[in-house]
């Protein structure tokens, strides 16, 4: 992660997509919204964020009990916080608002993920020298179930075209990010069940099927 700079032609901070979605205090009105890159004053708030809702929700990150562990939590925050520095992170803002919507367990977490990444052998088969990737995916609960990760991701293609990247490839533990991911147009590059993973030695009882490597290619 440390290797990468985001180039210093592309503004920073800028929005990257704008969309309308539902208002959940209301039934039935539509409001703006705009994915954007993460605001250096925001990033505590992002990382607490991500401690909060994607350690209690993510599978992987549930199975391992992640939340509970004080040096996993911190160790992660950690690995959060580096992306954060490189600029390259976007968050969802609702018009008119920023609000924000040595441990075991990460080694597992993290590792899981590496492999599954590793299995797509991206640089060979897409012919890339680097590929736009994450590290989580989260909506804050009250913001669930209006397409509001559908349009995070959506916001990726512009941000790759930006940066001049022609690949987005992430791993999607949990039908949440999976469906939307497919909606957006990321296809199956290496699918797992969990169960198989736990017999290859990752330390996973994950309650869904299917861990997936997803790829977008980008024009």
């Amino acid at each position: 992660m440390a290797t990468w700079k985001r180039p210093d032609h592309i503004p920073f901070p800028q929005i990257w997509h704008t969309f309308q979605a539902g208002d959940p205090t209301s039934d039935n009105r539509l409001i703006n919204y705009r994915v954007q890159d993460l605001p250096p004053e925001r990033v505590d708030d992002a990382i607490q964020h991500m401690c909060t809702h994607f350690l209690r929700d993510e599978p992987i990150c549930r199975s391992l009990g992640l939340i509970n562990d004080p040096v996993g939590v911190r160790e992660i925050a950690t690995i959060w916080r580096q992306v954060a520095n490189q600029q390259c992170v976007v968050v969802c803002f609702r018009e008119g608002s920023d609000e924000i919507f040595e441990s075991p367990a990460v080694r597992d977490f993290v590792s899981a993920t590496l492999y599954m990444t590793e299995q797509g052998k991206l640089f060979d088969t897409h012919q890339v020298d680097c590929f736009l990737s994450a590290w989580g995916l989260s909506v804050h609960p009250i913001y669930r179930g209006l397409g509001i990760a559908t349009e995070i991701l959506r916001a990726r293609i512009s941000f790759c075209r930006a940066f001049g990247l022609t690949l987005s490839a992430t791993v999607f533990s949990h039908p949440g990010s999976q469906v939307p991911a497919a909606k957006v147009g990321f296809q199956d590059e290496v699918v797992k069940r969990f169960i198989d993973l736990v017999k290859m030695g990752y330390n996973l009882p994950v309650p869904v099927e299917f861990n997936k490597l997803m790829t977008l290619k980008v024009k």
